[in-house]
Order: C-alpha cells, then structure tokens, then sequence
C-alpha cells in the first residue's frame, strides 16, 4: 500500500515540476467579523488557480512586520482558509494594521491587502465601500391605498438589510431589497408622517429621513377617469434567493446562518417562504444524521465543533532554509514552518519524530547556516540541494492525514523518496561511471 502511494507523490510531484501554475488571490477576509483578543482568527478567500500555497503578512500601523499566516495549499476551486492563530500574537498596539495575501509564486507587493483594525480588545476588517442611501423625495397617499417604492444606495451592494427608525407609521414595512410597503387606514389620516429609512451592511449603516402625508379619498366625481393602480403582485418564491451573490460559494451563507445567531434570525424573519437556508441558496439538504469530520448533529443540522488540541511545541526556526533563502520570510520557509506547524505536529507520531529530529538537526545546523552566511556559493549549492526535499514535502498539500497511521504512511513514502533523490540515485550514476571507466 506504502509503495502505491508513493507511485501516486512521485505522479504528483512530476505533473507540478512540468505544468507549474500562477494566479493571484481574488479576494480574502476574516471569517468572522470581529476576533476578541482571547479567540483565535483565521482569514478565509479565493485565488485564480487553485491547489496555491497561500501566504498571508501582517504589519502593524507603522509597516513593522508582525507575522505571517497561511494555507499550504488552496482547495481545486481557489478557496482557502488560514491556520487559526491567537489574536494576541499577531495585534498589540491600537491602530490600523494591514494584511496582504499573496501566493507562493508571487511577492508581498504584487497581493492583495485589506485593512484591519484593533482597539485594544478587537479585530474588525475595515470594509472598502461606502454605504450611502439615494435621496427619497416625499410621497404623498390616499388613505386605503397602497404605497410602494424602493430605496437604493449609491453603490451596488450585497447583503444590505433595511429597516425603519423614528416612529414608522404603524403596518408600514421594508424588506432587504429596499422594497417600502405601507397601506394607511382610513383612521391614519389625514395626517404627516416623519421617520427614518435605515440601512446597514456589516455593522456601518446610513439613513434617509422621509415625510409621508395621507390624504383623504378624492370624491368619487374625480375618481371616474382615473385609473385604479393595480395592487403589487406578491414576489415569487426565487432560487437561489434575491440576497444571494452567484460569484460566492453557497456554503458560506449557510455557515453564517449556523454559526451566527443575528444572521439567522434576519433570515428567518425576512425569507419565512423558503423552507430552510439550504433551499434559499440552492443547496441540497444535508442527509439526516450524517454530518463531515469535524461536524456534529445538533438539532436537524451540521454544525461545527471543536477539535481537541494537544499542547505541543512548535520548534524553532529552519536556520539553514532562512540563510539559503535570505530571510524567514521567504515562501519556502513559510512552508516548511507551516507544514511542521499544520500538518506534523498534529500527530503523536509527528511530534515524537519531530522531537528527536530537532535534537539532531540543531547540532549542526547552525554551523551550515554561518557557513552560508560566509559564502555566497555555498549558498547557492544549499539552496540547490534543498529544491528536491521542497517538492517532496509539497506532496503533504493534496493529502488530508486524519490518523496516525496516515502520518506514518505519508511520511515513510516522504523519507524513501528522499533517500532515493539525495542517495541511491547519485550511488547508481557514481557506481555506472565507475564501471565504464573500468572497461575503458
């Protein structure tokens, strides 16, 4: 089965060595809106091509690096989402930080950046739109007929949700379309009416103040020539619903929809017609009783649960990959620390491996990085050297390793395929040369 397996990385590691790829990340965020300095955060978006190593830097409000997050590889259609980190780690004064994402074949200024900001207790994105509502003129009604209009922002946004403020008139209504409804009675008039249309988006919000004034029914003399106005038609059920962004993954609404209460209750009120979340967005229902890894069935749906963690160390740093490659910023670092980090230490297995391996390898490692130091070929001759054990190790980003079995299987196939490259090849080619060299 081991042998099988690493016919499947070496198939892997060809295909990524002959047809490499490049995009750019598309978009990204925090997954939620807002961290508290005791939970931890992750960011979550999209790249163009799929299957990247995704890296993520993180400066503070005077450009000083603080960290760096990451995803070694992006799901086939672009999507990622970083390892959770401690918001403490990464956020320490008040003020704007800036977080910019980029892929492995890309640099810090070629990505994108969003802005972030901490006041001492929080991190919230700060959203790059401006949320502003279109003027609305006064309107005028008759008692017993119905007024309709919509209100509209300047911009052309999602996820919107509009509400009245400062005494509404009573039966008067506003749905997340910006669509007004109001019907006065005929004991609502004649009078003014003066309140506020109010719509937000991720916790900004603006507002338009608006009179309405009812009058009474015009005698009928007047009302023979005029047309009635025909009522509004009630608005068909539509999947995916009206709210729903076609370029944005599906699951993502209903993730929010689980996982964050005030979502779920603005979406229960506004779209009672559809029969659940799924439906809204064009999903199929989840199959009772049967959730993914990581899930648990809490009253008819999937929600997530945490994972236990184990208190492990992290090790230090790859000293002779940071003076190889200039700096412990580099993307080739970055995804060794990450792979350690994510991928080894998640296991007893890897973490006893790792234990011993660290006692050997800083034995000498810091000899070999002075030496590179020291010597700008050497350098370049490490450098050389570590691209095998790179492109094997990047195996480790199209696998999921959810047993300890796993993580000894993956990583017996790893430590062969690397035996072979740095030492039963070159034995192979030494001892044919030797023996052509006898015949001559």
């Amino acid at each position: 089965m081991i042998k099988g397996k690493i016919l499947v990385f070496a198939a892997l590691l060809v295909s990524m060595i002959v047809s490499p790829a490049y995009g750019e990340v598309i978009y990204f965020g925090l997954e939620n809106l807002s961290y508290q300095n005791d939970e931890k955060f992750a960011f979550s978006g999209t790249e163009s091509e799929g299957s990247k190593s995704i890296f993520i830097v993180i400066r503070d409000p005077g450009g000083n690096f603080k960290g760096m997050v990451s995803d070694p590889s992006s799901h086939s259609d672009g999507s990622f989402s970083t390892i959770p980190r401690d918001v403490t780690d990464y956020f320490s004064s008040e003020g704007i930080y800036n977080a910019t994402a980029f892929d492995g074949d890309q640099k810090e200024e070629d990505g994108k950046t969003i802005k972030i900001e901490y006041d001492g207790k929080k991190i919230v994105v700060i959203p790059d739109f401006t949320l502003r509502l279109d003027e609305i003129s006064n309107k005028v009604v008759e008692e017993g007929k119905t007024l309709t209009f919509l209100a509209t922002t300047t911009e052309d946004l999602d996820d919107l949700e509009y509400s009245l403020d400062k005494n509404p008139p009573n039966g008067a209504t506003i749905d997340n379309n910006g669509r007004f409804t109001w019907t006065p009675t005929v004991s609502q008039g004649p009078a003014s009416y003066t309140f506020d249309i109010v719509v937000m988006k991720e916790g900004i919000d603006d507002r338009e103040t608006i009179q309405i004034t009812v009058t009474e029914p015009k005698p009928k003399e007047e009302q023979k020539d005029e047309q009635q106005e025909p009522e509004p038609e009630p608005a068909e059920k539509v999947i995916p619903a009206p709210f729903v962004d076609p370029e944005k993954d599906p699951q993502s609404y209903v993730e929010r929809y689980l996982n964050e209460p005030q979502y779920k209750e603005w979406f229960d009120k506004n779209f009672p017609e559809y029969e659940s979340i799924y439906e809204a967005v064009g999903l199929p229902e989840p199959e009772f009783g049967i959730c993914g890894p990581g899930t648990e069935l809490i009253e008819g749906v999937c929600k997530a649960i945490a994972q236990p963690t184990d208190n492990k160390s992290e090790g230090g740093g790859c000293l002779i990959a940071t003076a190889a490659h200039g700096s412990e910023l580099a993307p080739q670092v970055q995804f060794l620390r990450e792979i350690r980090d994510g991928t080894v230490l998640n296991t007893s297995s890897g973490a006893t491996f790792m234990s011993g391996f660290n006692q050997f390898y800083y034995s000498f490692s810091p000899t070999i990085a002075d030496w590179e130091r020291q010597s700008p070929v050497f350098k370049e001759m490490v450098k050389i050297t570590l691209t095998p054990m790179l492109s094997t190790l990047s195996i480790l980003n199209f696998t999921d390793i959810d047993s300890e079995s796993e993580m000894l299987g993956y990583g017996i196939g790893i430590i062969l395929m690397n035996i072979g490259i740095y030492f039963a090849a070159p034995a192979i080619i030494l001892s044919k040369g030797m023996l052509r060299l006898k015949r001559n």
